[in-house]
């Protein structure tokens, strides 16, 4: 096994060339943790030639700060002190899978990184979660963090007219390829594998329940995460990842698991939504003014678009939802730099006051 296995790449090798001059090694996080994580990481063997296995790292307080700290499927550069392996610096990110944390705080949660394709994971039948407005905000997560997204819906097995779900779905995830699948007939795991090629990482993501484990230990054809049965009541699954973890298969390829989410605050600018919606985005680029809101604007194209039924109202109130919701994040963010940025330099107002009195700073 080599670091190409895990997706090391040319580009990697490049931009790595510092870190290598330092003596530091490189290395993927398989695993995070609350200072300890798990890497798969260059070891020497003994015989002069070296071999890719897990081991422990851990983070040094000074050495990264909060917003920088590691992320399931970030490379490293980690070195060895005292026969303990500490990383000592993330290498750039090419794509970001993140919400906004639960509750009233406006702050980044990374669910993990340089991912290339995105499994939206819903599920069907009678106890089902999957619908068109809860899909949208799935897509529009997955459009802004870089991946390639593809729609998964889960329990066909399950499904009173799977031909009407598919419908619904491709309605709301438009230019997307949807996969209909089944961990218990097998159905569409063959076709997952197909989109998901050998030295490409791929992660699961979803609400809680949908059989992201189940979908997963289907694809690498034994039991790598816990999964859950069905709620004989509702027919919904149980909730059993808890932690963020990148698997090797058998085959090569690389899937990463996460925790399903009980809700989906997105995470992103006012423009994210855009591309969920092609057809009112189109539209939007023929409006009369450039700063048309498509409320009440006179030349509205995509007023007009509704009127004349080539947008749905509902696709409509979905997307200026989704745009209010992110301009208020985004309002938020831009408010939390600016009080950050205002107690760095009383800090240094401080600081500098202190000095001139002489007296002792810490």
């Amino acid at each position: 096994m080599t670091l190409e296995d895990w997706g090391w790449n040319e580009k990697r090798t490049a931009e790595f060339a510092e870190y290598k001059d330092k003596g530091w090694k490189p290395g993927r996080v398989i695993r995070p943790g609350r200072g300890i994580y798990r890497i798969a990481a260059i070891s020497e063997r003994g015989d002069g030639l070296d071999e890719i296995k897990e081991k422990e790292a851990r983070l040094t307080g000074k050495a990264l700060s909060r917003g920088e700290a590691p992320a399931a499927g970030d490379w490293v550069a980690w070195r060895e002190e005292g026969g303990t392996a500490i990383i000592t610096a993330l290498l750039t990110r090419k794509t970001v899978i993140s919400r906004k944390v639960a509750g009233e705080i406006s702050r980044e949660q990374i669910l993990g990184v340089n991912v290339d394709v995105l499994f939206i994971v819903q599920a069907l039948g009678e106890g089902r979660n999957f619908t068109p407005r809860g899909l949208e905000r799935y897509v529009t997560m997955a459009w802004e963090s870089g991946c390639r997204p593809v729609v998964l819906l889960n329990k066909t097995d399950l499904a009173e007219n799977l031909a009407a779900d598919l419908d619904e779905a491709e309605s709301s995830a438009p230019g997307i390829e949807i996969l209909a699948c089944s961990t218990l007939t097998g159905q569409g795991i063959n076709g997952l594998k197909a989109l998901l090629p050998s030295g490409q990482t791929g992660a699961f993501i979803g609400p809680s329940g949908v059989g992201k484990s189940s979908i997963l230990n289907a694809v690498a054809g034994t039991d790598l995460a816990e999964a859950g049965s069905v709620r004989e009541f509702d027919n919904r699954g149980r909730h059993t990842t808890t932690h963020r973890e990148l698997h090797m298969l058998k085959d090569g390829r690389l899937l990463l698991d996460t925790p399903g989410l009980r809700e989906l605050q997105l995470w992103g600018k006012e423009e994210s939504a855009d591309t969920t919606f092609p057809e009112i985005e189109e539209l939007a680029n023929q409006c009369r003014f450039n700063d048309c809101r498509h409320e009440k604007e006179p030349g509205c194209a995509v007023k007009e678009g509704i009127e004349n039924g080539s947008i749905s109202n509902d696709r409509y109130n979905s997307w200026l939802g989704l745009r209010k919701e992110l301009t208020w994040l985004e309002s938020r963010q831009n408010e939390n730099a600016r009080r950050e940025l205002e107690q760095k330099w009383l800090n240094i107002s401080r600081f500098n006051r202190m000095k001139k009195k002489g007296k002792e700073i810490w």
